[in-house]
């Protein structure tokens, strides 16, 4: 994205200016490469000149039509440093409207088209239909900047499909609203911000439209949910603007659910923020926002060519001001909050999307009757792979507690060892094939060692000793030699009666063997493939919300 310099006079705007260089010098502005820098005297007899960046030169791609992007498509075509290049995938009845707001632009047929055509940075979409939500897709994937024009009916999980797009290819996306933009809620924060109105107690957004549709057989003005859910967002998203970050939602329809909603009320609440009330029904077209603070009022009026009025009426004036806007800026100032989103796009992309599960989440009100609370978290790759693994996690878990208790009930079943095999086995009290000489009944070495250790343990006790069998004795006679030349070592040490706890341990059957096996294999696989995937959180890419890297200058 190429950028130009351009001189700003005042020093305050230039120290506080996003994109500036400093160099240590002397005397007036000069010219470095063929660019103009100023020098900034505060405070120095020696000034520092400033390399002053202005916004950076774009060329516009629209996909999808939306009457209420025209003010931004006026703005961006009368910008000398803008330019509007191609469309695609317009309605037949937005052409006129179009070439009025952009005049010389191309008109392609589909959104396959912007692909192959790369002379546009940023492509604003604008609608909601399964094609231009595809092309969208697309078009991130393959690396193109997108401004996207929000609407409740394009559904959460195209957002989210588009962030997780931003995570893993840094590719910038930036939302474009009307009303945060409007130059008359610009005045309204400032007022709230500045303290004018003192502590904010109360926001209120009284909003009626007609319905779209009509239904067969039913009498009266009534609502759809969609109809509610696409008035919402863009109201919720001006209260989280001017009220803060909400995270407790209470929402109540009145109305049949198969006859339509008459009224739809939603109550927003924070830590230590102003409640905030929504409140939407069928009716002529007005919108008002009302504003109560402990020093003063503010009153926002809107029409739907969003042509309006600011009243405020503070304790410190006698009466109150009004200011009148014709709506005309608001594509100006949309203009300049696109290149600010677009410079720090995680935040911004982030705010919208917060408004999108603010709608959601009173669908989870309605359904539960109650107050929701709301965890904002950053959708990303990284996390959604994180809670996957979370609940997988629990799942195996709780599978290896289970066959873990399988495990003992089954082998405590099928094994065919004593409870004084198992006592011997854990004590060393058994006598190995391996500690006799091969073949025959006479102990080795490490035999007559261990039988001499056995004895100082058992000179108390009468605790049972065992041998293991030979497997090729078929007639006993040498496991019965190898339980005598046992008995005889023990006589040897002071044990007269030793052949009365002297016994040949039984073996499993094969087939018992192969199966305790594969129980003990069974119950702790789950845990070995919960800690396997577990390490390959550290080999994903992590997400990060830094903003893209500048692009060439």
């Amino acid at each position: 994205m190429t950028r130009h310099l351009s001189r700003i006079e005042s020093a305050d705007a230039a120290l506080k200016h996003p994109h500036s260089l400093r160099v240590r010098g002397a005397g007036d502005s000069v010219i470095i490469c063929g660019l103009e820098v100023v020098p900034n005297r505060i405070g120095r007899s020696s000034p520092d000149y400033l390399f002053l960046a202005s916004s950076p030169l774009m060329k516009f791609a629209l996909l999808g039509w939306n009457s209420q992007i025209a003010p931004l498509l006026r703005a961006i075509s009368a910008d000398s440093r803008h330019s509007f290049t191609i469309a695609a995938e317009l309605p037949e009845e937005s052409l006129g409207e179009l070439l009025a707001a952009a005049p010389g632009i191309q008109v392609l047929q589909t959104w396959e088209e912007l692909l192959v055509d790369t002379s546009a940075e940023v492509t604003l979409v604008a609608g909601d239909s399964e094609r231009i939500q595809t092309g969208a897709r697309q078009l991130a994937g393959d690396g193109r900047s997108l401004a996207v024009v929000p609407q409740a009916s394009q559904g959460s999980a195209f957002i989210y499909e588009l962030t997780l797009t931003h995570d893993d290819n840094r590719v910038p996306l930036a939302p474009v609203q009307n009303l945060p933009a409007h130059p008359l809620a610009a005045k309204l924060n400032d007022a709230i911000q500045q303290g004018e109105l003192g502590q904010i107690m109360l926001l209120r957004i009284e909003h009626s439209f007609p319905a779209a549709t009509k239904q067969a057989g039913v009498s009266g003005s009534y609502l759809t949910r969609d109809e509610v859910d696409g008035a919402m967002f863009h109201d919720v998203a001006l209260l989280r603007f001017l009220g803060g970050n909400y995270n407790r939602i209470t929402a109540v329809h009145s109305g049949s659910d198969t006859t339509g909603i008459t009224q739809a009320t939603v109550t927003l609440g924070g830590n230590e923020l102003a409640e905030a009330t929504w409140t939407a029904r069928a009716g002529q077209p007005a919108w008002k926002l009302e504003v109560t603070g402990s020093a003063g009022s503010a009153t926002l009026e809107l029409d739907d060519a969003f042509e309006g009025s600011l009243t405020l009426n503070t304790t410190d004036s006698e009466s109150g001001s009004t200011l009148q806007d014709d709506g005309s800026g608001i594509g100006t100032r949309q203009c300049a909050a696109l290149e600010e989103a677009l410079d720090d796009s995680a935040n911004h992309w982030a705010e919208m999307t917060r408004a999108f599960e603010t709608v959601e989440a009173t669908h989870t009100s309605l359904r539960r009757r109650r107050t929701i609370d709301l965890f904002f978290e950053t959708t990303s790759e990284r996390s959604i792979f994180k809670s996957q693994m979370t609940a997988v996690g629990c799942g195996l878990i709780m599978l290896t507690l289970f066959g873990l208790v399988a495990f003992l009930l089954l082998g405590a079943f099928v094994d065919s060892n004593s409870r004084l095999q198992r006592n011997a086995e854990a004590d060393n009290r058994v006598i190995q094939g391996s500690e006799f000489i091969a073949g025959t009944a006479q102990l080795n070495r490490t035999g007559l060692k261990h039988v001499s250790e056995i004895s100082r343990e058992v000179q108390q006790s009468a605790e049972t000793i065992f041998v293991t069998p030979d497997a090729g004795d078929s007639d006993g006679e040498l496991n019965d030699d190898r339980i005598a030349s046992v008995v005889a070592e023990l006589m040897k040490a002071g044990h007269v009666d030793g052949a009365a706890f002297v016994k040949i341990a039984s073996v499993p059957h094969p087939a018992t063997q192969l199966l305790l096996k594969f129980l003990r294999v069974l119950w702790i696989a789950p845990l070995i493939l919960f800690l396997l995937l577990q390490s390959l959180l550290f080999v994903t890419r992590p997400s990060s919300n830094d903003a893209p890297p500048s692009q060439s200058e």
